[in-house]
């Protein structure tokens, strides 16, 4: 249960980083490869959005590289 708390924490503590991103930004700049895959914010965002298994990687991988 923690472990769900913890990861709505780091999908609103995204959320409110993204907001703050330029429009050009969120669709030009890759922020994370998952699977071999870039994404940028856009596209990590409809990941996390949709809370698929892409999504929950994109989020620990912000964390471990410190954005979230």
């Amino acid at each position: 249960m923690k472990d769900s708390k913890s990861e709505e924490d780091k999908k609103l503590k995204f959320m409110k980083i993204f907001a703050n991103i330029p429009e050009k930004v969120r669709s030009e700049d890759i922020i994370v490869v998952v699977d071999d895959k870039p994404f940028t914010w856009n596209t990590a965002m409809i990941e996390i959005k949709n809370d698929t298994e892409t999504g929950k990687k994109i989020l620990k991988i912000l964390e471990k590289i410190g954005i979230l």
